[in-house]
């Protein structure tokens, strides 16, 4: 956790999005260009397990859209905290006013779950700043997923470092898996519609691009063209790189 924003003003602060519904293919595209549009590049973890045959186009769409290779299964103990990483922290730093500081971001830092951690390693850029995809966060627990991903100080402490978490979710998450995030999208797809038909409502945050709800997500999104529907027999994501 390198500290690259010092001598920055207005430093990079990130933000929570979480997008929930219906529609694997329509949600990993949306969640795929909305990480693009922050940043330009992105980390990302699928949380099916390896018995559970994702849609077909969900995960093809993340591994193009993104310059990082999808993260392991992910297990409930990757939404840990790694075991005693904060308890000897006191006694490697050196003790004055600027450290006291950062040794508080650092522990912070360290009892964010394992797996994110791991993902900002992987994927933090240049200027300190990065985006982390979390796709079918429902596989899991939830009450494993609400404990780690419901918990407003791992997202004040992501934002705090410059890290945008974006989180799809089938189905309708709880209050409190929602309470953290600062802006909810719906996604209303079907089985053999094309991602573009998938109608798309803003719940929570300033909308700021001007669609009505239930917008479909091909006019968000106009500019990337993809096409073909599991219906055809074909993918629903072209290769496209999202960029």
């Amino acid at each position: 956790m390198t500290d690259m924003r010092a001598d920055d003003s207005s430093p990079y602060r990130g933000r929570s999005i979480l997008i929930f519904g219906s529609g694997d293919a329509p949600m990993a595209v949306f969640a795929s260009a909305l990480a693009r549009e922050e940043v330009g590049t992105f980390g990302w973890a699928d949380f099916t397990g390896p018995e559970e045959t994702p849609t077909p186009g969900a995960r093809q769409v993340l591994e193009a859209s993104s310059d990082t290779p999808r993260e392991p299964s992910v297990r409930a103990e990757d939404l840990l905290a790694p075991t005693g990483a904060v308890g000897g922290l006191s006694t490697w730093l050196v003790r004055d006013p600027l450290s006291a500081e950062a040794a508080g971001r650092l522990a912070a830092y360290l009892r964010l779950p394992s797996l994110l951690q791991r993902m900002v390693s992987r994927v933090m850029t240049i200027n300190a700043r990065a985006v982390l995809v979390l796709t079918n966060v429902d596989a899991l627990a939830i009450p494993t997923v609400e404990r780690a991903l419901g918990s407003a100080e791992v997202h004040e402490t992501l934002h705090r470092e410059g890290v945008t978490l974006l989180v799809t979710f089938r189905g309708t998450p709880s209050d409190l898996l929602r309470a953290p995030f600062e802006r909810i999208y719906r996604v209303d797809g079907h089985p053999g519609q094309v991602w573009q038909d998938a109608p798309v409502t803003l719940e929570r945050g300033e909308s700021g691009d001007g669609f009505p709800p239930g917008a479909p997500l091909g006019r968000r999104l106009p500019g990337l063209g993809l096409t073909g529907t599991p219906a055809e027999g074909q993918s629903p994501i072209a290769g496209h790189r999202l960029r």
